[in-house]
């Protein structure tokens, strides 16, 4: 009886502990507040996120400066999320929604489970080129850093490749994700088949 006691207590000790780590990266926000969120992956679609988040709106670009893009394995797929890296940068889109949108944001993007958020201190510049004057506080969902890196689907990886097209963006950071997430080698040849049946299509 004692060793089942003691165990019951050890696992009940340990849901307690998993609850705290994911209460460290949950952030809390009054409905009324006005949300800015990072796009870095699939999300650099507009109509995709007009669709996650009816109330979403382009707000600008930025850089986050010091970081880099990789892909990760969650349940369907590697996806991409974003990991410190001093000599790195990563192209994104700001977003202006509500703190509904947000929260539906969350649900679509597996929040808490297999992202957290994150907040960025960063400078904008609107869609004529121009630097706002007042940086913002943006959130990005990153990726638990434990997740196992992984080979993106095609797809998948178009939807970045336009999005960056879409937005004028060095393709750089995209092309080394591939590269830093399946290794050299394995990325120029999957970068020579990717780009063979997208001339095709």
């Amino acid at each position: 009886m004692q060793t089942k006691s003691g165990s019951s207590g050890s696992s009940a000790r340990a849901v307690i502990r998993l609850a705290d780590y994911l209460k460290r990266f949950t952030l809390v926000r009054p409905e009324d507040e006005e949300v800015f969120c990072i796009a870095y992956g699939s999300n650099l679609n507009e109509t995709r996120m007009r669709q996650r988040c009816p109330g979403a709106e382009v707000f600008g670009t930025s850089m986050i400066l010091g970081y880099r893009m990789l892909f990760k394995q969650s349940m369907t797929g590697a996806y991409a999320t974003v990991e410190q890296d001093a000599n790195s940068s990563v192209p994104v889109v700001i977003y202006r929604m509500t703190a509904a949108d947000e929260a539906r944001l969350d649900r679509f993007e597996g929040y808490p489970k297999y992202y957290y958020k994150r907040e960025f201190f960063l400078p904008v510049w609107n869609l004529s080129g121009r630097r706002l004057k007042k940086r913002r506080t943006c959130i990005a969902y990153i990726m638990h850093e434990y997740r196992s890196l992984g080979e993106p689907g095609t797809d998948y990886f178009r939807l970045l490749d336009d999005g960056y097209d879409r937005w004028g963006f060095d393709k750089d950071p995209l092309y080394a994700a591939l590269e830093n997430s399946i290794g050299y080698k394995q990325a120029n040849a999957w970068i020579r088949t990717y780009e063979k049946e997208r001339r095709r299509t």
